[in-house]
């Protein structure tokens, strides 16, 4: 995973799905030692007294969702997502951070919603998302796995604009977009694409330029 990473080469990551082992070196380690600075929200711990079996894991630790970045991380804000029928995770949360990106404030949110679509769950999560999201006046963008399709998640979040769009699942053979990153108007999209990766997840990665 670190070495697909590594080749991508952003100053900001949002890794949905970040393995945190609690012994021993993980992606955190590796990232924090080639300078980013992680703040990480654990959806899932796996250990042997609350394993749960609806959830693969290599061992003992968390699933996590993180977010990387090599600008400095001036505040975190957890915004809680609700808990939905059938998600085997737990309590999931929104990492809202504020960067100094080149004397720049731009405020980010890395997000994963529940899997569990015919439950109505990413609808349920992103509608309590909207709400909870303060008003931002300087440059914002929202980034991670929305497990939705995109014209749904424009409509539940007015005001948010797609970026890039492509295909990202399932990674060997995708059919859907559920991965997307948004800006609000004080970011512009400069570039972007679905890189063409399907051997370290199941989803394929997104990479986009952003211009405040």
């Amino acid at each position: 995973m670190f070495a697909v990473l590594e080749r991508l080469d952003t100053d900001i990551l949002v890794l949905p799905e970040t393995w945190v082992p609690h012994a021993g070196e993980g992606v955190v380690d590796r990232l924090r030692a080639a300078g980013y600075a992680v703040e990480v929200a654990p959806w899932a711990t796996m250990d042997r007294s609350g394993s749960k079996p609806e959830i693969a894991s290599p061992g003992e630790g968390s699933w996590s969702l993180a977010v990387a970045s090599r600008c400095r991380i001036l505040a975190r804000r957890d915004l809680p997502l609700p808990r939905t029928l059938f998600d085997p995770a737990g309590p999931r949360v929104a990492i809202q951070c504020t960067l100094d990106v080149s004397g720049t404030t731009v405020e980010m949110v890395g997000l994963h919603t529940s899997s569990r679509l015919w439950w109505g769950a990413p609808f349920i999560q992103l509608n309590a998302l909207r709400r909870r999201l303060p008003r931002f006046d300087g440059p914002a963008f929202l980034a991670g796995d929305f497990n939705l399709w995109g014209p749904w998640v424009e409509r539940l979040l007015p005001g948010w604009e797609r970026t890039v769009r492509g295909r990202t699942y399932p990674s060997h053979r995708p059919h859907s977009q559920i991965d997307h990153v948004l800006v609000n108007r004080r970011l512009t999209f400069v570039s972007g694409e679905v890189v063409d990766d399907h051997r370290h997840s199941d989803h394929r990665p997104i990479r986009v330029r952003l211009r405040a």
